[in-house]
């Protein structure tokens, strides 16, 4: 869950919004990009034109990813992931916008620190080998059959913008999970640490017993 104030793409590095939010939104030109930047609103209650309504589909798409992604428990995992243990993967001050924005992108298109992020990680679970930008699709479907072969079978023939969010999201669980394997640092880390610190609270409990856990920007210092 994000905090709408944080969530403001005001408060976000104008250059980095430029390069990598329109990657999940093409129909956006440059001059709505400039009315994000801006804080100007956009015009609603007009009737849509027909091409209007067209240009509409690719964003309710979108919108309905994005829907998917937030109602994933595996995005909970990484998010608690990354609250926990950010200082030892390669995870820079990073607004969480974009990061969501090249999880649900279908565009072919990533960004360069979006891939970089990952390929860090699938170093540390291939013995320290380096593994170049071009790389990133076949090596992240090798990793995925592992475990499970659907999802690799996905990645290799769709490619990775193409392949379900679900998928995405399992995918980089199970290379967070990995690196507690893989990584020394982070192994030494954990076992100098209770079950107390690691774990994380709950924001809270339903009349079912369910728990629940509130990520926002701000928690998980997403500037």
């Amino acid at each position: 869950m994000m905090d709408l104030d944080h969530d403001d793409p005001r408060f976000i590095d104008p250059e980095i919004l430029k390069k990598e939010l329109v990657i999940s939104l093409p129909i956006l030109s440059d001059a709505d990009v400039q009315m994000l930047l801006n804080g100007a609103p956009f015009p609603h209650g007009e009737a849509l034109s027909d091409d209007d309504e067209e240009k509409e589909k690719p964003c309710l798409k979108r919108d309905q990813r994005r829907a998917n992604l937030l109602n994933n428990p595996d995005y909970g995992t990484i998010l608690c992931f990354i609250d926990k243990f950010r200082s030892y993967i390669n995870m820079e001050k990073y607004p969480l916008r974009i990061l969501e924005d090249n999880l649900i992108s279908e565009q072919g298109k990533l960004s360069h620190r979006f891939i970089d992020f990952h390929l860090a990680l699938l170093k540390k679970v291939n013995s320290g080998r380096t593994i170049k930008a071009e790389q990133f699709i076949s090596t992240m479907a090798k990793f995925a059959y592992r475990f499970n072969y659907d999802d690799g079978t996905q990645l290799d023939e769709r490619g990775y913008s193409k392949t379900s969010v679900d998928i995405k999201l399992r995918v980089l669980k199970n290379l967070l999970e990995k690196q507690f394997e893989y990584d020394q640092k982070l192994k030494t880390a954990v076992a100098s640490k209770s079950a107390i610190e690691i774990r994380s609270k709950p924001f809270g409990r339903d009349r079912y017993g369910a728990s629940y856990w509130l990520y926002t920007v701000k928690i998980l210092n997403f500037d």
